[in-house]
């Protein structure tokens, strides 16, 4: 605390350090605050700015020291609890960081920096429900901070409250229109979790274009601040709901993907060009780099990266993984010890790097869209070739990427005019896929309200991929079999759980059904619980517009019949290549009435349930078995590697 009669000297002193760092001379200013601390060792003032000095300099566990001692002197000084705060996020310790943050609030609660700091730190520990009052303060007591908007419009975006999360990046828009990371988060929130109704998909589309274009003419090119901070902003939010809506996004996806390349390939000019193919050496396999952040238990990991791991020949193929999340598990541990080299946990430019430094001759990306780093590195030439598989099925729109890595099975006639990639048609699904060895865990179904005797129609995909205009054909099924139950699962989300409950009800009633009696929503449900949920259902009725991939392979593995109506994309097309490959095919439907019927009969015709179940149980083995997809793609990435066709 500052006694009267030092006051007056020590803030002589402050000032003094201050006009000295204002004018680069640190060592003079380090060398005054040294003094200070000698002749007022209980000064909090000089204690706190000491602490704001180190801070400055890099210096962030010197100044948590410095913060701490002010706080033994003056428990009550609401800015060294602020200015701690900051210290230990910046050190990563986010809990004691907000613990730090509240303090300084329960003081002084009209600290607008601390409040959006909370929030910030609240965000980062998971726990998005505490930040919105924070944030929600910090907004009204500094109305022009532009970060306080834009984070209240990434929660409500989390939320899927799409006209508050417009509200939000749009008014930080309007106060820092140079701010591309709201920009982008403007522009991602024209695109909806889930429909209400079929004629919002078209206003999306419009609306995310002019937001899009927009984004893109924002970036002043010529401004190294401005690049500097768009190419930051990338991948903090992506075109990943556009997908959901049931069209192609050439259009779309071209517009997005040239503006990342461009800002990208402007911020780091080193990674822009494309490398030289290195020599392929006789005798010696490829270099094939594979860049993802799944590299753990999760459908990128169970569809491709296993598959090429265990099975691409290693005379051949040399594969090198760079794992792009933090996220870690058994999986993680698996590829590091089969990948000839593994490279994690690496910050953005040294991950780009550690790319360029093992000169591959392919680098593949598992999926675009999904993870941030992913994302960003796609958008640069870190190798001389470079692919997309369908984990994301939809075109990327990136220059950078040359290649789609598609399924012969899946891709209709004409689909190369869905992608700026050249699209590559691997023979059969395109993938090597192995059974899951996953256990069956008890799981009380009767407990979430299924009925023991009930025809249990398995509707397991993501929400979104129940599009609106189709919410009719669960009700036309529900009326030829009065016993039926569908059984859906949560996607963690009550309020995403509740929009899509009430919009069945409405179209139940409308055949003057009772909604409540047929439709279930599940729990998020774990591995073995899954597995346990595909052994009691009757039936897997596949999403229309984009259907299941690994969800049907795991369906078909327990011999469950899978209804499916092809779409027009590739994405919509998933299961009725499975279907196709395993030979049942008279489950795959021509249009929606043929959809319902075909469900129909399947819950009332017991006989014709069993061949069928028995048929698919028969031919998964041609799915577990087939490794054409590997030959193909080997061959694939010689012939890239030889040089142009």
């Amino acid at each position: 605390m500052t006694s009267e009669t030092s006051a007056q000297p020590a803030r002589s002193l402050l000032q003094q350090a201050a006009l000295l760092q204002r004018q680069n001379r640190m060592n003079e200013a380090a060398a005054v605050l040294s003094e200070a601390r000698a002749r007022f060792p209980q000064d909090t003032d000089v204690r706190f700015a000491i602490g704001n000095f180190l801070f400055a300099r890099g210096q962030a566990k010197a100044a948590a020291a410095q913060f701490r001692q002010t706080l033994a002197l003056e428990p009550g000084y609401a800015q060294a609890h602020h200015n701690l705060g900051i210290v230990l996020k910046r050190l990563g310790q986010l809990a004691c960081a907000a613990a730090s943050l509240t303090r300084a609030l329960r003081v002084d609660p009209t600290l607008a920096g601390c409040q959006a700091a909370l929030g910030d730190a609240l965000i980062a520990l998971g726990n998005r429900e505490a930040a919105l009052p924070a944030l929600r303060q910090a907004a009204l007591l500094k109305p022009d901070d532009a970060r306080s908007w834009m984070m209240l419009g990434y929660l409500a975006k989390g939320r899927d409250e799409l006209n508050r999360a417009v509200g939000g990046f749009g008014r930080a828009v309007a106060l820092a229109p140079s701010n591309i990371t709201a920009r982008l988060g403007l522009c991602m929130s024209r695109l909806p979790t889930l429909y209400d109704r079929p004629e919002e998909i078209a206003e999306a589309r419009r609306r995310y274009r002019a937001d899009l274009e927009a984004l893109a003419a924002s970036v002043r090119f010529d401004e190294p601040q401005s690049v500097a901070a768009a190419a930051e902003a990338i991948g903090s939010f992506q075109p990943y709901y556009l997908a959901y809506q049931e069209q192609c996004d050439r259009d779309l996806q071209e517009i997005y993907g040239r503006f990342v390349a461009r800002v990208m390939a402007a911020r780091h000019p080193r990674w822009a060009d494309r490398p030289p193919m290195p020599p392929v050496t006789p005798g010696e396999p490829l270099r094939v780099g594979i860049a993802s952040g799944f590299f753990r238990w999760h459908t990128i990991w169970k569809l491709m990266i296993r598959g090429w791991m265990e099975g691409l020949d290693p005379s051949r193929i040399q594969l090198y993984g760079y794992h792009t999340a933090g996220a870690r598990d058994a999986c993680t541990d698996r590829a590091q010890a089969r990948f000839h080299r593994f490279t994690a946990g690496l910050p953005f430019e040294r991950m780009c790097e550690a790319i360029r430094a093992d000169d591959l001759h392919v680098l593949i990306y598992p999926e675009i869209g999904m993870d941030p780093m992913a994302a960003k590195l796609a958008a640069l030439r870190l190798a001389p070739v470079q692919c997309v598989s369908w984990g994301h099925p939809d075109t990327t729109g990136l220059p950078t990427v040359d290649c789609f890595l598609g399924s012969d099975l899946m891709e209709p006639e004409g689909a190369e005019a869905h992608y700026t990639e050249r699209l590559v048609r691997l023979p059969g699904l395109g993938i090597a896929y192995a059974p899951l060895e996953v256990a069956a865990e008890p799981a009380d179904f009767a407990a979430f309200g299924v009925r023991p005797d009930a025809t249990a129609y398995l509707c397991c995909q993501y929400v979104s991929k129940y599009l609106p205009q189709h919410d009719d054909v669960f009700a036309r099924i529900a009326a030829s079999v009065p016993d039926s139950q569908f059984l859906f699962i949560n996607p963690r989300s009550d309020a995403l759980t509740a929009r899509l409950h009430r919009r069945l009800g409405e179209a139940f009633a409308r055949r003057g059904l009772d909604a409540g009696r047929h439709v279930v929503i599940l729990p998020y449900l774990s591995p073995g619980q899954y597995a346990a949920l595909n052994r009691r259902a009757d039936v897997y009725l596949d999403s229309i517009g984009w259907s299941g991939g690994n969800t049907t392979l795991e369906a078909v593995a327990e011999g469950l019949p899978v209804v499916t109506l092809p779409g027009a994309l590739m994405r919509g097309r998933h299961s009725a290549a499975i279907l196709n490959r395993i030979g049942v095919t008279e489950t795959i439907a021509g249009d929606l009435d043929a959809y319902v019927a075909m469900a129909v009969r399947l819950g009332t015709d017991m006989g014709w349930r069993r061949s069928v179940s028995a048929r698919v149980s028969a031919g998964c083995g041609l799915i577990h078995t087939d490794d054409r997809p590997l030959r193909a793609l080997e061959t694939f990435l010689e012939r890239c590697a030889a040089g142009p066709d």
